[in-house]
């Protein structure tokens, strides 16, 4: 069952009679048998894995709407990183690039040079975060959120960057 089929299906109840969205109580159905894991998909071939991890990654940066952080609080969803305090607006905004740089070319491995149309330099900046991590100066909380960006202290492989393919 894809996303879209999945839309068109029933919904399921949460708490106090509230519909849950239908990919939300996949997730719970799925969660309640094993940990859904980033790579995790369904039997349909859904990733469901990759959708908990963009839910994760919206809360993180502050665009998760309202009632899908409620619909899945009602879930027990695993959250593992706390939201990034809007007071910390330069964190956010670099944040927010590196989820949109992220979904366009499909990994967090940003080249150091790059920079973005607005003309944020995203690329030096996650440079400098690495490079805190690695000499264990990033503090923990800031190292669990690019973790869940899929970004690591460990040097990137050699070679030319290339897109991670889509399917």
């Amino acid at each position: 069952m894809r996303a879209s089929a999945v839309a068109a299906g029933c919904r399921t109840r949460a708490m106090h009679g509230q519909p849950l969205s239908v990919v939300v109580g996949l997730y719970a159905e799925h969660a309640r048998r094993a940990a859904v894991t980033s790579d995790f998909v369904t039997d349909d071939g859904f990733r469901l894995g990759r959708w908990a991890d963009r839910q994760r990654i919206a809360r993180a940066v502050g665009t998760l709407p309202r009632r899908r952080e409620v619909e899945l609080d009602a879930v027990g969803f695993d959250w593992r990183v706390d939201p990034v305090p809007q007071s910390d607006v330069t964190r956010l905004r670099m944040l927010t690039e590196l989820a949109a740089y992220r979904e366009t070319h499909g990994t967090a491995e940003v080249p150091v040079h790059y920079t973005t149309d607005d003309g944020v330099r995203l690329g030096e900046w996650l440079y400098r975060q690495v490079k805190r991590w690695r000499t264990g100066v990033l503090p923990e909380d800031e190292r669990a959120v690019l973790e869940l960006f899929g970004v690591s202290p460990r040097p990137r492989r050699r070679g030319p960057r290339r897109e991670v393919p889509r399917t």
